[in-house]
């Protein structure tokens, strides 16, 4: 099919001059909805005799056949009956889903327009997949649990980015070949209905949802997302409760911990370190739940991974090195750099270059290694640590928790540090420091 081929924004490859979107790609998806039905049916045995091949008749004979079945071949049977049950529905009533395709045909630029808005797009299409009509074809806690054993769990402080890359791949995980079959012929059964109530925007949503499903292996889409969506609160309701249970095992209750400030949980932590034996047994509670307590060291390494991005932010000012604790520094780091500027292009360039930075990086490293171990003191570690934790209660306090979790993880960092050199954070406070001074 050419819209396979051919982006939607593309010139349609009919030569018409028009992009593709507004000339031929909506034929090209109706087409290719209506053939994909019966193109995946398959004739049971060629041995069979004709009448067999009714849809309805082998539904029924099946039905009928795991009715009587043996207990042990039942489950086998309702499978079965799952996969098969929208190709020979689809089969079957082709003639009226054609008939509800070939009626959109009048709206098809009027989709566009709506297709054109993100927004507008978006909500149309949360509020019709979150109808009834959808809801036999959501996924279940079950499904996310499984997809995120495989890609990955995303932890509670992955930035925005994180968490979007980690639902991709579980949504693609789960959307497997012959699953988008079958959600693909169920969009499309459902599209005369649709159609016949007067709303074909929304029959235009499903008819493309329908084609993007079966057609594109490597893609998400509004429908997947939405059904997807659905398991995966259902999964997170169970790890709250799973949370709130943990949290009861070592004496505290969510609402008493929500209500409790930054300084509050630190002196509760200290308190329950300085006791042995209530240490020991907050220690017997994570062991007995390993994928809470895995769970907790993701959400700890993350927010390690993701403190330097706290530098990249104006309220961070505060934390960078003075001029007095750099200018010893900038001779040294001025002859480093001398030495690479004849591999280097002008300093105007407008389009960074991979291997000139890599050039820089290790220009500059030793030094700032240097750097940050003779500055970075045990006393100037614990200002720091102190200027963190200022920083981290004002985010809390102005309900920035994911920042603040961040700046906990900072803090801990640098709290533990015993060769600040090898400290990455404190290698990135330096070089955001003389960029900082730079500027």
């Amino acid at each position: 099919m050419a819209y396979e081929r051919t982006g939607r924004n593309d010139p349609c490859p009919c030569g018409s001059g028009k992009k593709y979107k507004r000339c031929c790609l909506p034929e090209d998806e109706r087409r290719s909805a209506m053939q994909r039905a019966p193109a995946l049916a398959k004739k049971p045995s060629d041995s069979l005799p004709p009448a067999t091949l009714d849809p309805r008749r082998i539904a029924e004979l099946l039905r009928e056949y795991a009715a009587t079945a043996p207990k042990e071949k039942r489950d086998e049977l309702e499978r079965l009956l799952n996969q098969v049950g929208p190709l020979l529905d689809c089969v079957e009533r082709q003639s009226e889903i054609e008939a509800a395709s070939k009626a959109l045909e009048a709206h098809r630029a009027e989709f566009e327009k709506l297709a054109d808005d993100y927004q507008a797009y978006a909500q149309r299409s949360k509020a019709l997949f979150a109808e009834e009509p959808f809801a036999p074809l959501r996924f279940t806690a079950d499904d996310v649990r499984r997809a995120f054993a495989h890609v990955g769990q995303p932890s509670y402080m992955a930035t925005d980015d994180q968490f979007v890359k980690i639902v991709r791949a579980a949504i693609l995980h789960l959307a497997d070949k012959d699953r988008r079959s079958q959600l693909a012929m169920n969009l499309l059964l459902r599209l005369p209905e649709y159609v016949a109530a007067g709303r074909p925007l929304d029959a235009c949503l499903i008819e493309e949802c329908a084609y993007r499903t079966a057609d594109l292996p490597d893609e998400s889409n509004p429908f997947l997302f939405q059904m997807f969506s659905y398991g995966y609160d259902a999964w997170a309701a169970e790890q709250r409760a799973l949370e709130v249970a943990v949290l009861r095992e070592i004496g505290l209750d969510l609402p008493q911990l929500e209500s409790m400030n930054l300084d509050e949980i630190d002196a509760w932590v200290a308190q329950q370190q300085a006791d042995p034996a209530q240490w020991a047994k907050l220690e017997a509670v994570l062991k007995a739940h390993p994928a809470q307590q895995a769970l907790a060291v993701a959400n700890y390494e993350e927010m390690q991974r993701n403190s330097a991005k706290l530098l990249e932010r104006e309220d961070a000012a505060g934390l960078l090195l003075s001029k007095d604790e750099l200018s010893p520094w900038l001779p040294r780091l001025f002859e480093a750099l001398e030495k690479v500027l004849p591999q280097l292009r002008e300093p105007d360039s407008s389009v960074p270059d991979p291997a000139e930075a890599r050039i820089f990086v290790e220009a500059i490293q030793p030094v700032l290694r240097e750097m940050t171990a003779g500055i970075f003191t045990a006393e100037r570690r614990r200002q720091l640590v102190a200027q963190l934790k200022t920083y981290r209660n004002n985010l809390f306090a102005a309900g920035d928790k994911r920042a603040a979790g961040y700046a906990q993880a900072a803090m801990s960092y640098v709290e533990q540090e015993d060769e600040p050199d090898k400290n990455s954070f404190l290698n990135l406070l330096c070089f955001a420091s003389i960029r900082a001074l730079k500027e």
